[in-house]
This record gives structure tokens, C-alpha cells and sequence, in this order.
């Protein structure tokens, strides 16, 4: 089975400020009042993971999950997720431990992917997460309203 080590997010969404969210082995849960963004954060790992549809996500275009600045804040430039799987069973096609995948979205709409700190395109990292049967519209995450 794969596990996600932990996720960083930055820019993306409510997350104006790097925040590194920690996975344990077994059980995760995601609490907090109302709007304090937990949704954000399954958005968050189906961006990571390659989906296209910025709908899905609960924006009306993909240049809307990049945080916006609110009230009072200044708006980011660019929105990333990384998400570190853990490859010590090599599920991935890497020697590295860890697989770090992440993704960045610009203001024009665009995505940059990197596996392990390398530009890579969609097509490849669906490829890589294919090895550990994941499909970002696939069954293994159900979201708000599913």
C-alpha cells in the first residue's frame, strides 16, 4: 500500500503561508471549525495528483486556487503542493525512499510538475503514480458532496 509521508502547501487556495501537514502510518483525521480549511486541504492532494478539472476543486477556473489575499493580505504570485510519498516498499520506479511530487499552478492558469525536484509533464507523473495504482479522478479520495 502507498502511504503520503506529509504535504506541504503554499499559496494554494486558504494557504497563504507554507504549511507542512504531517501523515502518520495508520490514521490521519482532518479537524476544525467551519472555514478554517480542511476542504482546502483534499483539494489540495487532488491537485497534487494531476486533476484538471479547477470545478472539482471548487474554483471556477484553475487561476482561482492560487490564494487570492483576502481582506487584508497580499495575493500569492503561485500556488504549489508537494506531497512525499514513502517508496521503502518501491512501489514508485525510483530508488530515492521518498517521492516528492509536486505541482505549482501560475496566475495564467499553467501547471509546472516535478518529481523529485525535476520538471516533469502530466503524462509522466500520471505514469509514476500509476505504479502505486493512483488515479487523480479515480476512487481512492471521496470529496465534499460525492
Amino acid at each position: 500500500m502507498t502511504k503520503i509521508n506529509r504535504i506541504s502547501i503554499h499559496g494554494f487556495k486558504s494557504f497563504a503561508h507554507k504549511t507542512d501537514i504531517p501523515f502518520d502510518k495508520k490514521y490521519n483525521v482532518i479537524l476544525g471549525p467551519n472555514g478554517s480549511g480542511k476542504s482546502n486541504v483534499g483539494d489540495a492532494v487532488c491537485f497534487v495528483l494531476g486533476r484538471l478539472s479547477a470545478k472539482s476543486m471548487r474554483a471556477e477556473k484553475a487561476a482561482n486556487l492560487i490564494f487570492n489575499g483576502g481582506k487584508s493580505k497580499k495575493p500569492a504570485n503561485q500556488g504549489t503542493v508537494e506531497m512525499a510519498f514513502c517508496n521503502e516498499n518501491k512501489v514508485f520506479p525510483h530508488d530515492a525512499k521518498e517521492v516528492l511530487l509536486s505541482r505549482t499552478i501560475t496566475k495564467k492558469g499553467s501547471s509546472v510538475y516535478k518529481i523529485n525536484g525535476k520538471k516533469r509533464t502530466r503524462t509522466e507523473v500520471l505514469d509514476t503514480l500509476s505504479h502505486a495504482k493512483i488515479n487523480p479522478d479515480g476512487y481512492n479520495m471521496i470529496l465534499q458532496g460525492d
